[in-house]
């Protein structure tokens, strides 16, 4: 019964490790279609809220999906600010950079989240998580060696503002009134406020119009597949995931995303890596690896894996 439990938790987990890793390649296609990414992330947002207020109506005796009105408001500060700058940032990079250096770049936040709180927090930092920070940086180094020259400098600034951002959103889901909410309600409040904001800004900047709609069909499906596979399913997966194998394990497990998100771009995008910006790259998992066994042991902000699982 519990190998049965573990099974079935490590795959819950690596369908969600799956669906968020194939954001940003997905995306990449995408772009080639001429589709703004605001459009793209309103779309997305849009569906993904309503297919997760279902969720949490089928749900409604189990899941208490009301709000204080304090929090509602701190809701509100992190989906449509926090998490909007997160994601705008993010699919933006990924119109400059190539998605194997973008992802590497962006899981860096793990790391920004430490430093974060061992300066503002004034939290202790472990001799583990030290080394990882500086094996992370020595892996980020070396990854961002061998650049094309038609790399631009935005997408790499954008990429570190992204996990920057994303660091502040999961730091903010610890906060005293928000840590207890139930993660699949965090992602509908979220995944709401960040529909309204993109909504707004994209209206105003005119990325939003009736000429936005008028995309191919193919486009369309893959709005589509981010809205419901990469956004819904796997938030929805990765809550059973955690339920069933806890936040420590699906944290090691999750590290499949950045994995998968470069060997995507190798095999969809075409995109390739040199021999070093390899060796970067697994030292950098192997970083996040040993920060997130630390954050377990370490970290009093004690935050939800599965709610802070959302950012791309």
């Amino acid at each position: 019964m519990k190998d049965t439990k573990l099974i079935k938790g490590t795959l819950f987990t690596l369908i969600a490790a799956a669906g968020f890793g194939a954001v940003a390649p997905v995306a990449k296609i995408l772009y080639s279609y001429d589709i703004s990414p605001i459009f793209m992330l309103a779309v997305r947002f849009f569906i993904a809220s309503i297919f997760i207020w279902g969720y949490i109506f089928l749900k409604r005796k189990e899941i208490n999906y009301r709000l204080e009105k304090e929090q509602l408001l701190i809701m509100f500060l992190i989906g449509g600010l926090f998490y909007f700058l997160t994601t705008s940032f993010y699919f933006s990079a990924i119109s400059y950079l190539p998605v194997s250096l973008h992802v590497m770049i962006f899981y860096t936040y793990p790391f920004m989240i430490n430093i974060f709180s061992y300066i503002y927090l004034k939290e202790k930092m472990s001799v583990k998580q030290m080394v990882a920070l500086f094996v992370a940086f020595g892996g980020i180094l070396l990854v961002l060696t061998d650049l094309n020259s038609n790399i631009k400098m935005i997408g790499i600034l954008l990429s570190v503002l992204a996990a920057v951002c994303n660091s502040a959103y999961v730091l903010a889901l610890g906060l005293k009134k928000i840590k207890k909410v139930n993660s699949i309600v965090i992602a509908a409040y979220t995944n709401t406020f960040s529909t309204f904001t993109f909504i707004t800004y994209g209206l105003i900047k005119g990325e939003i119009n009736l000429n936005s709609f008028k995309i191919t069909t193919n486009a369309w499906l893959g709005i589509v597949f981010i809205a419901l596979v990469a956004t819904v399913i796997a938030i929805i997966a990765l809550a059973a995931g955690v339920k069933m194998i806890g936040a420590a394990k699906a944290s090691i497990i999750s590290t499949f995303e950045p994995i998968e998100g470069v060997i995507l771009s190798i095999i969809i995008l075409g995109e390739h890596l040199f021999i070093n910006q390899i060796f970067g790259a697994i030292l950098v998992i192997v970083a996040i690896i040993v920060i997130n066994l630390s954050d377990r042991k370490t970290n009093p902000v004690k935050l939800n894996y599965d709610s802070m699982k959302q950012q791309s």
